[in-house]
């Protein structure tokens, strides 16, 4: 759209909004190009509606939305409600109250709110004084126009220089907290009206989105079941605002229809041409119909008038071409308070749709327009019907106080010393979902001591608005499809919105944690913080370190920015390190006795006790094994197809009793562990040896470089050679052949290791994440894994003692009746079924990478056994061994599913390949079935793959020929299925 090139075109100012001045003035909506109290309109506005302060109104919406769910259920099922009223009203007070502190009270009230009916009267009016004559204006009465304008502006007034209102000890936020002293000097003039004109617009909106859903069952019921999934009968709270992809589809949608200011103006700066051949000339306005671009038959299809979300899931609303969707303004001159109005309508939809069954009061009404200087629904009338079995909506204090109003983030002024020693303190910051950033985190505290320095360890989250200018900030962290870990999004957020020096002097490091099968996203956040902290003025301690969780040499890369890290901070601040703190001595552990008495500690602050159902093989005794587990989830807890269950296990049995033999310890030692520095391990009271090896460190992660370095340094002469060996190839003698600490003490039992130092020289015990293997619509409280049971030949034990995966053996010995540690997360965004269910998918697997897909495909089952008959198609590819030996659930589920026609599966038996159409893997059977493929493609099916590195990159390397068969051209190829991976392809790699 050239016209909404802001080099070429800027906003103009006419017709209805030059009218509107004389209430505004020069605001954001009224103010002429290049006035300079427009800029100073915008940077007060600007933090103001920032994510971080939206987010912070959450407890302030709920409070007004709750009021106007209360005035409903009053009214009961046989009242008709003005919606364009009653929404009306819900976007003043909610305005009012989380940007000024004021309470308008409006449903309180059969009445309107007086402001309401002066910005109405008063909007008519302007729009009438639009359509006459300019000699005839100065003889039209304006007694009634000048009233409204007083009145406005007293309320406003009122408002505004309220500076604060606090609410149950809850500081309110004011938009004239935001003001310099010379913005507040600079004209007196009450900036509140801006924003109140355009929350007058968001009535419009939210009339609009529930008539169309009243006019279009199936969306409706979408809605409801999206609603209803996801708060589960509770109250909406912010966590949740982010996985309601159906109800964004809808306003969106809504939005593309009925943009409620439908028309907007442009003004050529200079002379200049249109399509190369249409002159406009300088200063020219231009009137752009947002309605006719919103519905242009090229962006949107034949079926551009009517009303289908669908187009906006699964990456369509993200492909669309740049400005073909504007409902808020173009550029610099857009509606700045997009974000307030987007959080609230999504808590106004989904708290209405969880408490009420809504029908039209006419069922044969068609939409009418009512038009100001925005538009919305005329004589459009709604009952709402209270819904069953819906929990009291109780907006309570708690709400309130776990939303403060959050702060900019910018370097606070704590001192760096630690009060009791006097030593530097390092503050060390992570984001993690696995562990693996974590455990990172809690080594460099750990070694903090043994350097001359102190250290606390916290989530990235937590320190947002608290970095400090005095003290070294070590981040280390990763990225999950892109995004932040769990505990970081709220930092990254509130970095990214800065736009200044705000970190001026604040040092700093980041370490990244990745994995390079996911190519396009590869150390992304990271990255981005590491960049958004040097432009924000932040000093960079040391280049930011990578380590690749798929590479070999993963925690060695860890080791060696860790030791870098050391030599920078003790130069940076003069600290050497501590003579009083030694390896062997950091950990002082007494000897209490011998007891059978262990205190079970949860390590994972959302674990909760799972209980095992079942657990039986899925394979025969000759292949690898795999087996089926069905897990009851603790109370509150819940799922989606395609989420991770999180287990904390324990190390298996066998590795204890080596530990306790090589010490020469009893299974029933009874220690104290009293530690210098932080530190993971029970402390300051009696624990079982036995419970600390089993669940507080990792005994079968491979030695890392450190872990060498100590081992040589307390070794003897005769065997530091042989050490020194082994670090001069070290990948191919520790890391290939998974040679732990414990495996070099017991190849070299001379080693003068301590109890102590070789508790130290381990990592915390971390959780291992499984895809989960069921679907919510068999049993929301149950959940299965299909897991691969890791039991391969040691490479450097005897061939009696093999090489056990500490978390597969741990689940694989659970017997029904055992309770477990668990924690439901997320899968990434795109990793989940699409909205639409009638939206194909393709499916590619091998063995227990069909976990997810298993999920996937149950869901689409049940759906489709409840009588739906829009299920999309499904097509399996799966690789395995030997169909008679682990072709997982061929003759259970799959097999039932096939018969159902629920899904079509391909397989692919790498050691009995004539009996998969001579296909080895899954790779051969896509290019062998090349032409289904694509017919599935064509049909926009979104596709996934699950499974190791080789099958993911086999894959995609099929993909990558099929395309290339049809473009041509290998580059052409690789730059669609790139586009094909930001749409609808996903990946979940493992290890």
């Amino acid at each position: 759209m050239e016209v909404l090139d802001e080099k070429r075109f800027h906003k103009t100012v006419g017709g209805g909004l030059l009218e509107l001045r004389g209430l505004v003035g020069d605001g954001l909506f009224t103010a002429f190009h290049g006035e300079e109290t427009w800029a100073i309109a915008h940077r007060i506005l600007t933090p103001a509606f920032s994510p971080a302060q939206i987010k912070g109104m959450f407890g302030d919406m709920m409070d007004i939305i709750s009021q106007l769910v209360l005035k409903w259920e009053r009214y009961g099922d046989e009242y008709a409600i003005n919606p364009a009223e009653e929404y009306t009203r819900l976007a003043f007070d909610t305005v009012a109250l989380c940007t000024m502190g004021h309470r308008v009270n409006s449903f309180y009230s059969d009445s309107i709110q007086p402001f309401v009916v002066s910005m109405g009267d008063y909007l008519l009016e302007a729009q009438r004084r639009l359509r006459l004559p300019q000699p005839i204006k100065p003889f039209v009465s304006t007694a009634k126009w000048d009233a409204d304008r007083e009145a406005m502006n007293k309320i406003v007034t009122k408002g505004t220089l309220t500076s604060q209102t606090t609410r149950e000890g809850i500081t309110q936020t004011n938009l004239s907290d935001f003001r310099s002293e010379e913005e507040r000097n600079q004209q007196g003039r009450p900036f509140g009206l801006d924003v109140e004109r355009q929350r007058f617009e968001d009535g419009g909106m939210l009339s609009f989105i529930t008539y169309e859903l009243l006019k279009n069952p199936a969306a409706y019921a979408k809605v409801r079941n999206e609603v209803d999934s996801v708060l589960k009968g509770e109250p909406i709270r912010p966590e949740h605002l982010n996985k309601l992809p159906y109800i964004t589809a809808v306003m969106r949608e809504g939005l593309r229809l009925h943009s409620t200011v439908p028309i907007f103006a442009v003004e050529a700066i200079d002379d200049t041409a249109l399509l190369n051949k249409y002159f406009i000339q300088k200063g020219t306005h231009v009137l752009l119909q947002i309605a006719s671009i919103h519905r242009d038959p090229a962006v949107y299809g034949d079926d551009a008038e009517l009303f289908k979300p669908e187009r906006m899931l699964d990456g369509k609303f993200e492909a669309l071409p740049p400005k073909a969707w504007i409902p808020f303004g173009n550029g610099a001159r857009a509606c700045i308070g997009r974000a307030f109005a987007w959080q609230e309508a999504t808590i106004a939809l989904a708290t209405i749709f969880q408490r009420f069954d809504l029908v039209m009061a006419d069922s044969s009404y068609d939409l009418k327009i009512k038009q100001t200087l925005t538009i919305k629904p005329d004589e459009f009338y709604i009952r709402a019907i209270p819904r069953a079995n819906v929990a009291p909506l109780i907006i309570g204090k708690h709400i309130k106080e776990n939303l403060p109003m959050p702060k900019p983030l910018q370097p606070t002024t704590n001192s760096s010393k630690n009060d009791a020693e006097g030593k530097i303190m390092v503050n060390v910051l992570y984001g993690s979902n696995t562990g693996s950033s974590e455990a990172f985190a809690q080594r460099i505290a750990s070694s903090a001591p043994l350097k001359g320095f102190t250290a606390r360890v916290s989530t990235l989250d937590s320190a947002s608005g608290h970095l400090s200018p005095n003290s070294p900030n070590i981040i280390i962290t990763a990225s999950f499809e892109g995004q932040p870990a769990d505990n970081a999004g709220h930092f990254v957020e509130d970095l990214s919105n800065l736009s200044g020096s705000e970190l001026k002097g604040v040092p700093y490091a980041v370490f990244g944690c990745g994995n390079k099968e996911w190519v396009l996203t590869y150390q992304r956040v990271p990255r981005l913080i590491d960049e958004i902290m040097e432009k924000r003025g932040a000093e960079r301690l040391l280049e930011r370190g990578e380590g690749d969780a798929a590479g070999s040499e993963f925690f060695d890369a860890f080791d060696a920015w860790e030791a870098k890290l050391w030599t920078t901070l003790g130069e940076l601040y003069n600290v050497q390190p501590s003579e009083e703190v030694k390896v062997e001595d950091n950990l002082d552990i007494e000897v209490l006795g011998r007891g059978t008495e262990r205190a079970t500690s949860l390590r994972q602050h959302n674990t909760g006790l799972g209980k095992v159902v079942q657990n039986y093989a899925l394979t025969t005794d000759s292949a690898q094994e795999k087996r089926h587990i069905e897990i009851q989830l603790p109370d509150n807890m819940t799922y989606s197809a395609g989420d991770y269950l999180a287990v904390l296990p324990t190390n298996p049995a066998s590795s204890v009793r080596r530990v306790l033999k090589h010490f020469n310890l009893s299974k029933e030692t009874t220690i104290t562990i009293n530690a210098k520095g932080v530190t993971t391990l029970p402390t300051g009271r009696p624990v079982s040896l036995w419970e600390v090896l089993s669940g507080y460190v990792e005994l079968a992660q491979p030695a890392s470089k450190k872990n060498m370095e100590t081992l040589i340094e307390q070794a003897g002469d005769e065997i530091k050679d042989e050490l020194r060996a082994l670090v001069s190839n070290y990948n191919d003698s520790i890391i290939k052949r998974r040679i732990s600490v414990l495996d070099l003490l017991s190849t070299y039992p001379a080693l003068p290791i301590t109890l102590s130092t070789f508790l130290t020289m381990l990592p915390a015990m971390r959780v291992r994440q499984y895809s989960i293997s069921s679907s919510p619509l068999w049993n929301p409280s149950h959940v299965t894994l299909t897991i691969s049971v890791l039991n391969l030949p040691s490479l450097s034990r005897p061939a009696d003692e093999p090489f056990l995966g500490v978390a597969s053996n741990f689940l694989a010995d659970l017997k029904p009746g055992d309770l477990v540690q668990v924690m439901v997360r997320p899968s990434p965004t795109m990793f989940s079924l699409p909205v639409d269910v009638g939206t194909p998918i393709v499916l590619f697997c091998a063995g227990a990478g069909l976990a997810p897909m298993r999920g996937f495909i149950q869901e689409r089952a049940m759906q489709k056994a409840a009588g739906r008959s829009d299920v999309g198609e499904i097509l399996l590819f799966f690789g395995c061994r030997d169909p008679e030996k682990d072709y997982l659930y061929s003759k259970t589920d799959l097999e039932q599913w096939v018969k159902m026609g629920v899904v079509d599966v391909r397989t692919a038996f790498s050691r009995n390949s004539e009996k998969s159409e001579g296909c080895r893997y899954v790779q051969d059977r896509i290019l062998h079935d090349a032409e289904d493929v694509k017919a599935m493609y064509r049909k926009k099916a979104k596709f996934f793959t699950c499974g190791g590195s080789g099958l993911a990159s086999g894959v995609r390397e099929a993909c990558v020929q099929l395309l290339e068969k049809d473009s041509g051209s290998r580059e052409e190829a690789i730059e669609e299925f790139k586009r094909l991976q930001k749409e609808r392809y996903a990946t979940d790699v493992f290890s």
